[in-house]
């Protein structure tokens, strides 16, 4: 199954929801696959037994509310798309937006869904935080974030070296072939542990860093990781092994490659379900200058 096959983009109609509908049309026009663009109009209904014209008034407003938005979506996207009205759905939904976009993914058997990185604030912040969050923890198939960026054909993708992060090599390797791109897999070699975990001498005394030997072992032992997961995926790609916090490093990586896309598991080595995202995987989300595209580990 292509990624594209079923692309579900969700749009507040603010710009930054603008870069979902492109990134989704272009995912949908190479696999041949269905675009549907879900709008949420938030809904309100009083509860008043005592006066039901109240609530009549409040359903009318809603009514009203999404056939302006309806509208409003279909000419975004044949704007930003240029496709015909018959080569999109468009889907109204009224409530909480998180909720609703991912039962629409549900219900239209998405196999990928995207999202803008912020939304009708406008705020200059990093990304994680209410609906956006939300559908990347919950959704049933892969989330793409998406950020503006020129189009370099490069592509990132990251791994701890766990089966539990093997999805998102795979997942990357299928984008790069789709796309004729150039996928660099990357794998942090954090040499320094958390004082919570690692060597650390008692009373707040320096970690034990190992010696360059060992760290030289520790490398070509992870490139070997590399290389047969690569090879056992089918995937070319250039390999990197960089030392540093994982999320730092991938951050880091992306810019000095130029990367238009980082690839990432939602979780590595805990293996926990689909509700934690991870801590790393979260601060390359909200951190990476590009869009994110975030596989879902089973």
């Amino acid at each position: 199954m292509a990624l594209g096959d079923v692309v579900l983009v969700a749009t507040d109609l603010s710009e930054s929801a603008d870069e979902a509908i492109k990134l989704g049309h272009e995912h949908a026009q190479r696999a041949g696959g269905k675009l549907v663009v879900c709008h949420v109009v938030h809904e309100v209904l009083r509860s008043a037994p005592l006066f039901p014209q109240a609530i009549q008034a409040d359903m009318e407003a809603v009514i009203h509310a999404e056939s302006h938005a309806a509208a409003a979506v279909e000419d975004r996207v044949k704007d930003l798309t240029g496709r015909p009205s018959n080569g999109f759905e468009v889907r109204i939904e009224s409530g909480g937006a998180d909720a609703s976009i991912l039962r629409v993914a549900e219900d239209v058997g998405a196999t990928l869904v995207v999202t803008g990185s912020r939304g009708l604030t406008g705020i200059a912040r990093l990304l994680l935080g209410n609906v956006a969050e939300r559908i990347v923890r919950y959704a049933h198939c892969p989330v793409l974030v998406a950020r503006p960026h020129k189009r370099t054909n490069k592509i990132l993708a990251t791994t701890d070296l766990s089966e539990l992060s093997q999805p998102g090599v795979a997942l990357a390797g299928q984008v790069a072939a789709e796309q004729r791109g150039a996928l660099t897999v990357l794998h942090a070699l954090d040499i320094l542990p958390s004082p919570a975990f690692g060597f650390t001498v008692p009373f707040g005394g320096a970690p034990v860093i190992p010696p360059p030997e060992l760290i030289e072992q520790m490398r070509g032992a992870a490139d070997g990781v590399l290389v047969g997961m690569t090879e056992r995926l089918g995937i070319k790609a250039e390999r990197r092994v960089i030392e540093g916090d994982a999320a730092t490093v991938v951050i880091r990586t992306a810019e000095e490659l130029d990367a238009e896309l980082v690839v990432v598991a939602t979780h590595g080595r805990t293996g926990l379900a689909r509700v934690a995202l991870g801590s790393v995987a979260e601060k390359i989300v909200r951190g990476a200058h590009c869009s994110v595209l975030v596989a879902r580990s089973h």
